[in-house]
């Protein structure tokens, strides 16, 4: 059997037994293609379940980088109670009260003084010194495992341990952003035995030595990240920070395209940018990321090229450049990325239309002085239709002057239907769409 296909079993009713293996094998939402196939020990589930009732999980050791954290790293410690077996932070150099904080949480935490290098793969990958066993999940000190997901993380880890023994891999917990995102891809959790580490100063994740990106599992357990809330990326600088080692990599690896993206993407403040800024920024992504999808899987080096053309259909709307959005619309199509796709042809398209449809509210008004007794009743339902399109297109300040033309004339009477359907939506939304 295949380790696709007990996961499957997994949601068939009776496919697996009742057992601490089904409700465990449950909390696997996701699998890569290159582990999906793995073959396992036994055919039979039954046989899964019963040797499962002895398995005896690996450590886990929660690997921790902080700076003065000493208002977060109790909450982010205390949270993984029922989740690590051990903690290791990596400091380096917290002048406050953070090693305190950390002890008092986790009387047993260990401490590694490492002073910062303007690289967080360095932080990250000192733990593979340290640790040697067992699995290493790295947090942020800002997250915070969610008390209903404890145990959550030690359970996903145990079961795939027991299937996938030889395998290796990466596993992805839920981190979500509180008031934004929620990113299912984190690769934060792998084998302190295994081949990956750590690379990329900044937006670091685990690659094997030839810069190969790892197979990939994803799983229910969710930590909930307060680190980008507004007043803590202006308290902390984040921005500033992250826009630097962005620099200091591409100019180091200047040939590395998702360099470019990560410059272009942290930088750009699209509410603020002027034109020439958004012009200059499309023109630099543009030149890096191409129009190719790079052969295989992603690596180190092709992993944002994807992300890059999304990111130029944003630049590209700003711009008002339809070319260059239909285009990066159809890659994206292209790499399967058909939600985005679909957004964006979508805004493409209902913009042409709406664009139709705002000019002929002004060829109906233009017509308006050929106006005689024998085509009147043409005029009523001209300015009826005046109405429907400009509310249609957004000309709202054009509505109620057709509608009330078209009732002059007799007529109006779609229009009146289509306003009390509005009033009928408008009080089933919620007050605070309202």
């Amino acid at each position: 059997m295949k380790f696709s296909h007990l996961l499957d079993l997994v949601h068939v009713p009776g496919g697996i037994p009742a057992s601490r293996l089904a409700s465990d094998l449950a909390l696997v939402t996701s699998v890569s293609l290159d582990l999906a196939d793995t073959p396992l020990s036994s055919a039979d589930p039954a046989d899964l379940a019963a040797g499962y009732a002895s398995h005896r999980p690996r450590p886990v050791t929660a690997v921790v980088l902080t700076s003065n954290e000493e208002e977060r790293i109790a909450g982010c410690l205390n949270a993984l109670a029922d989740d690590a077996d051990h903690c290791l932070l990596v400091d380096s150099g917290s002048v406050d009260g953070t090693a305190e904080q950390a002890l008092r949480a986790r009387g047993d935490a260990r401490i590694l003084s490492a002073p910062w290098a303007d690289d967080f793969s360095r932080q990250r990958n000192l733990a593979f010194g340290e640790v040697t066993d067992g699995w290493l999940c790295h947090v942020d000190a800002d997250e915070i495992l969610v008390p209903s997901h404890a145990g959550r993380l030690r359970r996903a880890l145990s079961v795939l341990d027991y299937l996938l023994p030889d395998s290796d891999f990466v596993v992805s917990p839920v981190i979500a952003d509180v008031g934004g995102p929620v990113y299912s891809n984190t690769q934060r959790v792998l084998r302190a035995d295994g081949p990956f580490r750590f690379r990329g100063r900044v937006h670091e994740h685990p690659y094997d030595p030839d810069g190969r990106a790892p197979a990939r599992v994803q799983i229910d357990a969710r930590f909930d990240h307060s680190g980008y809330l507004p007043e803590v990326v202006d308290q902390r600088g984040k921005r500033e920070r992250y826009v630097r080692l962005d620099r200091l990599a591409r100019t180091e690896e200047p040939d590395n395209p998702k360099w470019v993206y990560y410059e272009v993407r942290d930088g750009l403040d699209h509410r603020s940018a002027s034109e020439e800024e958004l012009r200059a920024a499309f023109t630099l992504l543009a030149a890096h990321a191409g129009e190719t999808l790079p052969a295989g899987p992603p690596g180190y080096r092709t992993e944002r090229i994807v992300d890059s053309w999304s990111l130029l259909c944003e630049l590209a709307l700003g711009l008002g450049e339809a070319d260059a959005l239909r285009t990066y619309a159809a890659l994206l199509g292209e790499a399967g990325r058909t939600v985005e796709a679909t957004y964006y042809r979508t805004l493409l398209e209902s913009s042409r239309l709406l664009g139709r449809l705002s000019a002929l509210v002004d060829e109906i008004g233009s017509v308006q002085g050929a106006e005689e007794p024998a085509n009147r009743h043409l005029m009523a339902r001209l300015f009826e239709l005046q109405s429907t399109l400009a509310l249609a297109s957004g000309r709202y300040e054009t509505i109620l002057p057709a509608y009330r033309k078209s009732v002059e004339r007799g007529a109006g009477h779609s229009v009146t239907e289509d306003f009390e359907m509005l009033a009928r939506v408008l009080t089933q939304l919620p007050d605070r769409a309202v």
